[in-house]
């Protein structure tokens, strides 16, 4: 920023708004704190480089908002622009996006209004502190549009090992085609490679062999070894991917042998190539799908802390993270439990996830909140030795377990349908804490295996149970108030000096998740998710449109920030593919400008709803 002499600052028109909110003493203390600077013509009043403390508003003259070397928009006399140009400055700046300046067309003088000064009025002054932030919904969500999406650059930088790779699978040359059918049949491949007498590897594919057996009508019977194709198309397992591509389209072929140290370790399939280059999570997918057993799932469930910190890295949206997570998951749950329990077990109960598992916010590997529903009258015999498995591979997985004990190898949580639902009416009708807290967990429930109806019978059970309470839903919603929120939009807390930790979880994103549980369980809603919730809410009227859209801005912008004070972490933090740890802390001063600023403002709108909460539920009566 060229800088401008500060002058006495002339009289401030206060009849501009949002200014014409402000008391006569307010007006007073404001032009007490103006100062006014000169810029020549095509000085730079601000950009990303070098950040400001003060608001500008334009005396004469005027300014050019200047983006990649275009005019976005020009501001005249009475225009303001500053704080928010700071977030976009913020946001360019850390992406290396387009940057944003701001530019004197001509010879101008700008009012400066110091920050302290600004965060000063908008404390004693609600209505002009919301005037002057503006939409809290809108501003957020330029904030995030700011954020650089860096995802094809990693992705053009992505090697060959983060990919899938189908396990070498040999057969000799004096194999038959019938011997090669069966090899790929039995192991689930699409073809083997063939070692020749003289040592040379060849290919032979699965549409090799219906071309062979099928159009040709080769006898079954004729060996694999002069019907193989050699000079193989090979890559090191550490080169790119994109070369892998160039060499597939190149040669029209569908996968390539990968090496390590000049040995075969697999092949590289173009779907399996182009899943990595258009979605990591896709690779996930196959190891759990192709896994023999819980050995197989472990890995494939280590790889998710990895795609969480490529995801998070590459620019991807939280919401769509915590979909990926959440549906791989609930894949490795599902084939644990495909893998431990016969066949009649599986037809016969209904496997559970609750908390944020059940609602589909899941970023990171928390607690495991789990259950089993039983089909009346069915028994098995084996059950605690199967659920006490499960529990036990998951937390070798790296699903620390619950300190709750929610889990299938705890009875209270694997039961006949029967029994929850006797569970479910004490939970409602003989409240304490336990029991709402359970019923809380519960509500958020979701089915990962077997047979979902006994899970949507449970929950018709628990909707068709609830009645018009006051005292019911106000017990049920009050731990929405348990945690502080730091107050005041611009509290002391975020300033750079203070090094004291938050939890972002019991601050400001457990009061969103419980309040607007609180809401749809009164309004005897069946969706768990919280956004949809919020939506839903909306539409019924329950919700003002306006605290609703806010709402899902906070939540998504708190969660991101959560997740990011875990994946960004210091050099002497976890190698890669450790597990992430979930303490929940945030320290203001840690977090740069943009995400300090988005912090302190979604804790004020947490503060406003759960006011609102307390006035909906009677919570101060």
């Amino acid at each position: 920023m060229q800088h401008a002499m500060p002058t006495a600052s002339p009289d401030f028109d206060f009849g501009q708004p949002p200014f014409d909110l402000l008391t006569d003493d307010q007006r007073t203390a404001l032009a007490g704190a103006l100062d006014i600077a000169l810029y020549p013509r095509d000085a730079v009043l601000l950009s990303r480089e070098e950040p400001t403390d003060a608001m500008f508003v334009v005396l004469r003259g005027t300014v050019q908002e200047r983006r990649g070397g275009e005019v976005a928009a020009v501001h005249g006399p009475g225009d303001r622009f500053g704080l928010q140009a700071l977030y976009g400055a913020a946001g360019a700046g850390a992406g290396g996006s387009t940057a944003r300046r701001f530019v004197a067309a001509e010879e101008c003088a700008c009012h400066l209004i110091p920050r302290p000064a600004l965060e000063a009025l908008a404390a004693d002054n609600p209505e002009f502190g919301a005037a002057i932030i503006g939409d809290f919904a809108q501003r957020m969500r330029d904030l995030a549009a700011l954020r650089s999406n860096r995802e094809m650059a990693a992705l053009t930088m992505a090697r060959i090992r983060q990919a899938y790779l189908h396990p070498p699978l040999f057969v000799d040359a004096s194999a038959s085609l019938r011997d090669a059918a069966e090899a790929m049949r039995q192991n689930r491949a699409s073809s083997v490679l063939v070692r020749g007498a003289d040592g040379a590897v060849g290919i032979l594919t699965g549409t090799d062999l219906r071309d062979l057996v099928v159009l040709d009508g080769r006898p079954v019977s004729e060996p694999v070894g002069p019907l193989a194709r050699y000079g193989l198309l090979t890559l090191d397992r550490d080169d790119l991917l994109f070369n892998a591509l160039v060499l597939m389209t190149k040669h029209a072929v569908r996968r390539v042998v990968v090496t390590e140290n000049g040995a075969i370790v697999g092949l590289l399939g173009q779907s399996d190539l182009l899943a990595v280059l258009s979605n990591h999570s896709q690779v996930i997918g196959l190891q759990v799908e192709h896994a023999a057993d819980p050995a197989d799932l472990c890995r494939a469930s280590r790889s998710i802390v990895e795609l969480i910190r490529t995801l998070h890295a590459t620019g991807v949206k939280v919401s769509f993270i915590a979909d990926l997570v959440t549906e791989l998951n609930r894949r490795i749950f599902r084939k644990l439990f495909e893998l431990l329990a016969p066949p009649d077990l599986l037809a016969n109960s209904c496997l559970i996830v609750m908390g944020s598992e059940g609602r589909g916010e899941q970023l990171l590997k928390t607690d495991q909140d789990n259950g089993l529903i039983l089909r009346d009258g069915f028994d098995c015999p084996y059950l605690p030795r199967i659920a006490a498995d499960f529990t036990r591979h998951l937390v070798e997985f790296g699903y620390p377990p619950c300190p709750g004990n929610i889990m299938v190898s705890n009875p209270d949580w694997t039961r006949p349908l029967a029994g929850y639902k006797d569970a479910l009416f004490n939970w409602i009708h003989r409240p304490d804490e336990a029991a709402q807290m359970n019923l809380a967990i519960f509500y958020d429930a979701a089915p990962v295996a077997g047979d979902a109806t006994l899970l949507a019978e449970a929950k018709d059970y628990l909707l068709g149970r609830l009645q018009d309470n006051q005292m019911f839903f106000t017990q049920f919603a009050r731990p929405a108030l348990s945690f502080d929120t730091p107050s005041g939009l611009f509290a002391a807390l975020f300033e750079r000096r203070r090094a004291e930790a938050v939890d972002i979880k019991k601050a400001g994103i457990f009061p969103i998740v419980h309040g607007v549980r609180a809401l749809a369980l009164e309004k005897h809603r069946a969706e768990t998710n919280t956004v949809e919730r919020i939506q839903v809410l909306a539409e019924l009227g329950a919700l003002d449109r306006k605290m609703a859209t806010d709402l899902v801005e906070a939540f998504t912008i708190l969660s991101t920030i959560r997740l990011k004070a875990r994946v960004d972490l210091p050099d002497d933090g976890p190698e890669e593919g450790a597990e992430l740890a979930v303490d929940n802390l945030v320290y203001p001063d840690r977090l740069g400008k943009l995400d300090r600023d988005q912090f302190k403002d979604c804790l004020s709108l947490v503060k406003s709803f759960k006011e609102l909460i307390a006035h909906h539920f009677r919570l101060n009566h």
